[in-house]
C-alpha cells in the first residue's frame, strides 16, 4: 500500500517501482488483486484529499 500511496496508481507503475508481477506466473495470479487495491485506493477518502491542489500563487 505504501507504493500506491506514493504514486504507483497503475499496475505498470507498481511493476516499475516495486516489481509486482515479475514472479514465475508473470502476474496471472496477482494482477487482478493489485488492480483492485489501486481502484479501492483511488475511490478512498485518502486519495480524494491528496488529489486536491492548492493555488500556486496567493489569491488577491
Amino acid at each position: 500500500m505504501e507504493a500506491i500511496r506514493n504514486g504507483g496508481l497503475s499496475f505498470d507503475a507498481l511493476r516499475r517501482i516495486i516489481g509486482v508481477g515479475t514472479g514465475n506466473c508473470k502476474a496471472r495470479r496477482c494482477r487482478a488483486k493489485i488492480e483492485k487495491m489501486v481502484k479501492d485506493y483511488k475511490e478512498s477518502a485518502d486519495f480524494q484529499v491528496k488529489k486536491q491542489s492548492h493555488p500556486s500563487h496567493p489569491l488577491p
